[in-house]
């Protein structure tokens, strides 16, 4: 607990910096113990996944995506969980903007993630 008369827990998340900031401080790193996430791999959880964040998607028709097109965001989005959401979310705006109404096997395809700052500096 933070503190007993609270008894509040905290879950902290964070990429490795954030990692390192509290294993920095001694205080901290006493009290967070740490948990690594493992990145998605090619199976049922993973096609669990993508077909909840589908169902969520404000699409006025159904998805149903192939296993090559399943593997190819798993591959565009290196297994991390917040790229496939915004790999899902940008295919779902473009299909809304286009007309079409729900993610074709062929937008995955042609998709390509937007290049941010820090990754053209890197």
């Amino acid at each position: 607990f933070l503190s007993n008369r609270l008894q509040i827990s905290l879950v902290c998340f964070g990429v490795i910096e954030a990692r390192e900031a509290i294993s920095g401080d001694v205080q901290l790193a006493r009290r967070f113990g740490e948990l690594t996430l493992n990145r998605w791999a090619a199976n049922e959880q993973f096609e669990a996944l993508v077909s909840s964040i589908l169902r969520n998607m404000p699409l006025r028709r159904p998805t149903v995506l192939t296993p090559k097109s399943l593997r190819r965001i798993l591959q565009i989005s290196g297994g991390i969980t917040a790229n496939i959401f915004q790999a899902i979310t940008s295919l779902a705006a473009e299909s809304i903007e286009s007309g079409i109404e729900h993610i074709t096997d062929e937008a995955v395809e042609s998709w390509r993630p937007p290049v941010s700052a820090e990754t053209a500096y890197a």
